[in-house]
Order: structure tokens, then sequence, then C-alpha cells
């Protein structure tokens, strides 16, 4: 019976750790081909969904640019660029950018200046750090360019223009950033189920690691230090890349 336990156990870790990656490109390029949306795996869904809301606001700086360089009002710009307009909103962010645009386009409608209006939009509570900071870091810079534009008469849809290019240069490097830190992840979840494997394998070799480890002093011992071992392992490479992400991010 343990020898049958060690086996699946072996083969279900291997399977998981090994075949996951190349299982996901196969599937990813075989709905592509198939003109569906490519798979991702379930522990990058979060990352990219991160990665659409805050895309979302290069869209509405590119739409107020156009919609002002046609020659719309602020207020007939911030309705028109809204999420509301062309579709419902089904993100924090999305909700959020609705009720700035609305909220800026009444205190425009009333005679108040766009720089003031954006000044007194509450704090977005998005759930997400990273989201919360970028939306008050975005709405602080949209307010930037729009009291310059007040204040010097610089044409504002360029400079909205420009803030859009920026941040999506900025979208871009925290992209490149995760792809490069994707294969420290990796490393650090396969380096985590290598001692589960190392006790299956024994197992199935007939030395009962279990027994070892659990009744004798010396195995205890090794059992605790390995413990402790790995988790300090991780709590390191975990550091690392919090310092690197942070690195990046200046």
């Amino acid at each position: 019976m343990s020898t049958v336990l060690a086996l699946c156990l072996c083969l279900g870790g291997s399977a998981a750790v090994l075949l996951a990656g190349p299982v996901h490109r196969v599937r990813s390029v075989a709905r592509a081909g198939a003109g569906a949306v490519p798979a991702v795996p379930w522990w990058t869904r979060f990352t990219r969904d991160a990665e659409a809301e805050s895309a979302e606001w290069t869209a509405l700086l590119r739409r107020l640019a156009a919609l002002l360089q046609a020659g719309r009002s602020p207020a007939a710009a911030f309705e028109g660029a809204g999420p509301g307009g062309h579709r419902r909103p089904r993100t924090g962010t999305g909700r959020h950018i609705e009720l700035l645009c609305t909220s800026v386009a009444a205190a425009a409608r009333l005679g108040l200046s766009v720089s003031t209006a954006l000044a007194g939009v509450p704090a977005p509570q998005l759930g997400h750090r990273p989201l919360e900071r970028r939306a008050v870091a975005t709405t602080a810079e949209l307010s930037l360019c729009w009291a310059v534009s007040e204040r010097t008469g610089a044409p504002l849809a360029a400079l909205l223009g420009g803030l859009a290019d920026a941040l999506e240069a900025e979208l871009d490097a925290e992209a490149a950033r995760g792809t490069a830190l994707a294969g420290p992840r990796s490393t650090v979840r396969i380096l985590t189920w290598l001692p589960v494997l190392g006790i299956g394998l024994g197992m199935l070799m007939g030395v009962d690691p279990l027994r070892t480890l659990l009744t004798t002093p010396w195995g205890l011992a090794c059992l605790v230090a390995g413990a402790v071992l790995a988790l300090l392992g991780r709590v390191w490479t975990r550091t690392l890349i919090v310092r690197a992400e942070a690195v990046g991010a200046r």
C-alpha cells in the first residue's frame, strides 16, 4: 500500500511540476490556432487582470486626448471618454474611472475648473494596493496636465497623449519585469516540492523515510532542520524577488 501511495505521489508531483508548462503552451497554441483566447495559468490570472485594469487608464487618456482634439468641451470629453459610454464597467478600476468622469463632467458643467474637480475625486477602494496607487498617481498627473494647460495655454491633447505614452511604457516595463521574474518563481515552486518528491521516491525504493524521520532522534532532527531551512529559503527567495520588483519599479 505504501509503495502504491509513493508511486502515485511521485508521478503526480512530477507531472504537475514538470509538465504544467509544456501542457499549458500546447493548449495555448492550439486555442490560438483555433481563434480562441489562449489559456493562462491560474497563478498568473490575477496579475493579468491587474495589468488589464491598469491599461484602462491609458485608454481613458487616449480617448480624452482624441475628444479634446476634435473640439469637445471638457464636460463632453469626460462624458464621452468614460467607460459607461462604451461598455458596462466590470472591474473596480472601470467603476472608479466612470465615477471620476461623471464627477468631473458635472463639475465642469457647473463652471468649476477640471483640475479642481480632479483633485476632489475620492480615493479609490480597489482592493489591490498597486492599482490604488496607480489610480491616485494617474489622477494627480491628469490634474497637473490640466492645470498646466489652463495656466500656460499648452495644447491639452498633446499633454494627455504624452502622459498616455509614459503610462503605456511603464506598463510595458512592469510586464517585462514579470516575465523576467517568472523563472525564479517557477524555480521556488519546484524546489518547494522536491522534498515531498524525495520522500515519495524513498518510499518507492523501500527505505521508508517517514518512519526514520518520525521515530528516530536523528530523523526528527533532520526533519526539523529541513523544514526550517526550507522555510528560510522560501522567505529569502521571496525577499530577493520583492527587492527586484522594487528596484525595477523605480
